[in-house]
Formats: structure tokens, C-alpha cells, sequence
């Protein structure tokens, strides 16, 4: 046997024992997480962390779609175009939308003018505070940061994140992501300052989904053509997928709490009236580790997304939650119910989209990650609805 292939088996051997080493200390405190969700945990090496970046989704002017790096640099996605220059000499951090940024978005304190929140941070806690948090994972030889909030699934022995489909689907080269990792009310990281290694610093640790849930639409087609399908679920068991912090029970979403998700058609363009004022949350990569939102109005853009127009939420909040209440006062709380999640923006203006559930496949897709399980134990299901 050669020497690379000796150091190859090591590397394999001491990957193995460390997962074992973490499920028996896990043990040993009282917790018992699975051997393979143990191997995910040490996956994520504070190098790996560290090198994590927003999935973050544009469209330029012309219409084709780019993933925008954190030094603003547009990579040409589904295709070899290069993006406009007037794209590229945009200011290079990750402002505005999940997708991409514009103009205005405001900073990390937040930016408020006429009702209109941009990027602020979040302060009123509540049930949205625990519920939501970071996800990491690898894809496409990469590793990325985006956001997701359990959800209220009245289902026994799974849980289930919410987030964006290209959060958990890779449509370029079709293929789920690997070692996907949930961090709930990550913002209250007991190191104060940005995504570290140690899951015993987060208030409720770490969770390990089993596999993720996407319609088939999104697989089958590539960015942009499938933004109308851009929401998914990860599927967490309720037994051996916490590591870190002491918690209250093994199930995510008894730890966590939950939002509930509407499948109705919610408020939109209404005039002179707070009905339709949106929330849309997430975990941001420029202000790491804070809880970001954007509240206004929210109108359409298109037929298959709403609109938020002048949301400046930064990058790695793609999947987060959008949220209605009926007011324009909400709080945080249980009344507040999810109606999209972050998506896409412009390359080049403010302002960010979500997908519609109501009227779409988004409920079938949700009733896939309630009950259904991937065959031969895969890492995802492809659903078609």
C-alpha cells in the first residue's frame, strides 16, 4: 500500500473515531446522538465554518442568474455568461436580499423610514426567536450559510425546518446537499461574536437533519426557470440528532417551539391598511451571528413570487421565514404566521422575493417531509405533486 493511500485510511479511521468519540461523551451526558449525526457534527471544523458563504441567488438585467459571493463578485450559475459590468462594480458586501442586494438596504443597526424597516436587527424575541436559526452544508464542493424556522408539523418522531430549495437542492448539478447542520437562536451564541465550533456555545446546540424534501420542479429545471418552487423542508428525527447545549427534550421542535405555516392566500396590496405588512427574517452573514428582519408592505413581482420592495436583508438569510400577522405590531409570537420564505433578488436594485405556498405545490411538498421517508435511505425526496 502506497503512502497516499495509508494516509487516506488514517484520515478515514480518525474521522470515524472522532464521530464515535463525540456520540460517547454525548452519552455519557445524558444525550444520545447517532453515530452519523455525530460525523456531521465534526464535519464542520471551525476552518470549514469559517469558510462557509451565503447561497446567495441574483438576477441581472438580462435575466440570467448568478450566485453572488461576499466580495460582491456575480459567478455565472446555469450558464458560462459573465454578468454585466454594471453588476459587477456594485459595492462589494453582501447587502440587501438572500438572493443579492441593492442600493439602500441600510446597515446592521437597522433602517426605518415611513414604517419601512430594511435591515434591522431583531430585538423582540418570542417564539420566532427560538424557532428560527442558521443551517450550514456542503454543496457543489462547497460550503454555504442559509437560514430556516421549525415549523408546526403534528407529527410524532420528526420535526421539520422550513427554508429555501436551494438551501437543500443543488439544481446545477442535481444533487441534495451533504452534512446539512441547524443552529436554532444562534444570535444568543454565548461567545457574543460570530459562528464558532462548539456547539456547547448555542443556547440550544446543534441539530442534524436526516434528509431534505424539494419539489420536483426545482430539480428539473435551473435558476431562475424554477424560482416558483423555491421552498423545501429538512426532515430532523426526534431522537439522536441534538449535540451541544442540554436541552428540554430530544425533539427539535418541542426545544425550539414552532411557527405555524400558511397554505391561505395571504394580504397583499392592500392600500391604507396594515393587513399586509410582512416580516421577513434571517441569519446574517455580514453581521454574524445577529437575527436580521425587514418589515413593509408586501406587493407581487410576477405571477409565482411576492414582493418585498425594500428589504435589505444580507446575505445568508436565504430560507428564512416571511411572516404575517394581520398588523403591523407583531411581536414575535405564535399569531404570526409563515407565508413565504426568503428567495432571490436583483443584481442590481433593492428589494427581495419569496415563493408563494398558497395555491402551489408547497403543502404537498410539506405533507412529503411529514410522512414520507427516501428510499434506501437517501439524502433527500424528490416530490412530485
Amino acid at each position: 500500500m502506497n503512502s497516499i493511500r495509508i494516509q487516506g485510511c488514517l484520515w478515514v479511521a480518525l474521522s470515524v473515531s472522532a464521530a464515535l468519540m463525540s456520540a460517547n461523551a454525548a452519552a455519557q451526558n445524558g444525550k444520545v446522538i447517532d453515530v452519523e449525526k455525530a460525523r456531521v457534527v465534526q464535519f464542520w471544523t471551525p476552518e470549514r465554518r469559517a469558510a462557509a458563504i451565503p447561497r446567495d441567488f441574483v438576477i441581472d438585467p438580462r435575466g440570467l442568474g448568478y450566485l453572488r459571493h461576499p466580495d460582491g463578485f456575480l459567478q455565472p450559475y446555469g450558464h458560462k455568461v459573465a454578468a454585466e459590468v454594471a453588476a459587477r462594480t456594485l459595492p462589494p458586501s453582501p447587502f440587501a436580499k438572500p438572493g443579492g442586494g441593492g442600493p439602500g438596504g441600510g446597515g446592521g443597526g437597522g433602517s426605518t423610514t415611513g414604517g419601512i424597516i430594511k435591515n434591522a436587527t431583531w430585538s423582540s424575541g418570542g417564539a420566532i426567536q427560538t424557532a428560527a436559526g442558521r443551517l450550514l452544508f456542503a454543496m457543489a464542493g462547497g460550503y454555504y450559510v442559509c437560514s430556516g424556522t421549525v415549523v408546526t408539523d403534528t407529527t410524532n418522531g420528526r420535526s421539520i425546518i422550513a427554508t429555501a430549495a436551494h438551501c437543500v437542492y443543488d439544481d446545477e448539478n442535481k444533487a441534495f446537499a451533504t452534512n446539512a447542520m441547524f443552529i436554532p437562536d444562534q444570535a444568543h451564541t454565548a461567545r457574543g461574536s460570530k459562528t464558532d465550533f462548539n456547539c456547547d456555545n448555542d443556547p440550544l446546540g446543534c441539530w442534524v437533519p436526516s434528509f431534505g424534501v424539494v419539489d420536483t420542479n426545482w430539480t428539473t429545471r435551473v435558476f431562475p426557470a424554477n424560482i416558483a418552487w423555491d421552498y423545501a423542508f429538512y426532515v430532523v428525527n426526534d431522537a439522536g440528532a441534538h449535540d451541544g447545549t442540554p436541552v428540554s427534550s430530544d425533539a427539535l421542535d418541542v426545544a425550539a417551539g414552532t411557527l405555524d405555516l400558511n397554505f391561505d392566500p395571504p394580504k397583499v396590496d392592500v392600500a391604507n391598511d396594515s393587513i399586509d405588512y410582512t416580516y421577513a427574517l434571517g441569519y446574517s452573514y455580514r453581521n454574524d451571528p445577529k437575527f436580521m428582519y425587514c418589515a413593509m408592505d408586501m406587493t407581487t413581482e410576477g405571477a409565482v413570487n411576492w414582493w418585498l420592495p425594500s428589504c435589505g436583508l444580507s446575505g445568508g438569510s436565504s430560507g428564512g421565514p416571511w411572516v404575517q400577522n394581520g398588523s403591523s405590531t407583531w411581536s414575535g409570537g405564535t399569531d404570526g404566521k409563515i407565508i413565504s420564505v426568503n428567495s432571490w433578488g436583483y443584481s442590481n436594485s433593492p428589494g427581495m422575493a419569496g415563493p408563494k405556498l398558497s395555491g402551489t405545490s408547497a403543502s404537498c411538498v410539506f405533507g412529503a417531509a411529514k410522512g414520507d421517508s427516501p428510499a434506501g435511505g437517501g439524502t433527500g425526496i424528490v416530490k412530485s405533486c
